[in-house]
């Protein structure tokens, strides 16, 4: 009788997967809720860009938005605002998935370039110095007043 020879499985870890193609099946009712534009099954193939202690960060190749505030900070009125498409990464948090399929012997994706800013960094940045220059701008309105009721205090006492 022949023998078959035992198979070699390699030792895989959740880090193996970066840099590669996996299919991801999501719980539905976690799919539903977070509603990933672009992804219309919780089973999807996606470029594994990380993970953290908070769950997988995939690849997103066309997100689209529209930015409601420009790079300066400011407003865009909602008649002059223009859907872009971005790479963006999306956190799906461990949670949520039911189980990855990692493809050992697929080559691994090499990003084309840098991951964006995640989320609306650069926005929130801005509108944090906004809201400095504006307090700051209050503070100055308010110690003018004081100056000025204290010039007036003095010119009345003479």
């Amino acid at each position: 009788m022949t023998q078959i020879p035992p198979v070699e499985i390699p030792r895989i870890t959740i880090e193996d997967v970066i840099g590669h193609q996996a299919l991801i099946s999501m719980h539905v009712q976690a799919f539903n809720d977070i509603a990933i534009q672009g992804f219309d099954s919780p089973r999807f193939r996606a470029v594994v860009l990380g993970i953290d202690n908070l769950g997988i960060w995939i690849e997103h190749p066309d997100y689209k938005l529209t930015l409601v505030y420009d790079d300066e900070g400011n407003y865009i009125p909602p008649q002059a605002r223009k859907e872009t498409s971005c790479r963006a990464a999306v956190l799906i948090f461990w949670g949520a998935i039911k189980t990855i399929v990692y493809f050992p012997d697929q080559e691994a994706v090499v990003p084309s370039e840098e991951v964006p800013v995640i989320g609306f960094s650069h926005v929130q940045a801005r509108t944090r110095e906004i809201n400095d220059e504006r307090e700051q701008a209050a503070l100055d309105e308010r110690v003018e007043a004081a100056l000025k009721a204290k010039r007036k205090g003095k010119r009345a006492k003479e």
